[in-house]
């Protein structure tokens, strides 16, 4: 069993509150929970994704960060790993994963209607098993994504999930895109400093 072994950077210290999981059709998750632990609204319309770049196949390859789902939650549980989060505020993460990188059978960059980027994940069949497992025996919890060392969004669920694509809000365009060829392992991984 790994230990989470990640940091939060900089925007992602901003974004935590604000990630937005969105599943396959783009649906906001009624009910997400956000890091004040209040409840969101649904969208009242389904937000529109645009998926320019290339959906990148997951095969093996050396040169790809690991990419893993541990499930989080805002309130403190025996054996969980405390993650600070700046200005304020503590996730606490569950030290094993529920899929990795191995669990997946694609990854795609996206935007939403603002411009702001979506990393989209496409879960085999085993790795969509795992996950539903997980959500729906830990009701209301969050899905901590890390990417390399580096924790990219920690948006909540209200449902087990049981959709094949999962879409994480991550800041900007350019991250997104980072991330899919990072795990991808297409070109070169992110620059020293992060997403």
């Amino acid at each position: 069993m790994r230990k989470p072994n990640f940091q939060i950077n900089s925007w992602m210290k901003a974004l935590t509150g604000a990630a937005l999981m969105v599943l396959a059709g783009c649906q906001a998750v009624p009910g997400a929970k956000n890091a004040g632990n209040e409840t969101a609204a649904a969208a009242p319309e389904r937000p529109q994704m645009q998926t320019t770049h290339p959906r990148h196949v997951i095969t093996e390859n050396r040169q790809a960060l690991d990419l893993r789902l541990f499930l989080a939650d805002t309130q403190p549980r025996p054996g969980w790993t405390p993650v600070s989060l700046k200005p304020s505020g503590m996730l606490y993460v569950r030290p094993d994963e529920v899929i990795g990188r191995d669990d997946l059978i694609g990854i795609q960059a996206a935007t939403d209607q603002k411009g702001e980027g979506i990393l989209v994940l496409i879960l085999g069949d085993e790795g969509l098993r795992k996950l539903r497992a997980a959500t729906a025996a830990n009701p209301g919890l969050r899905l901590a994504l890390v990417v390399g060392h580096t924790m990219l969004a920690a948006p909540g669920y209200a449902a087990p999930i049981s959709q094949q694509q999962l879409a994480f809000g991550v800041g900007s365009a350019r991250n997104a895109e980072l991330a899919a060829r990072s795990v991808a392992g297409v070109d070169a991984a992110p620059p020293a400093g992060g997403f």
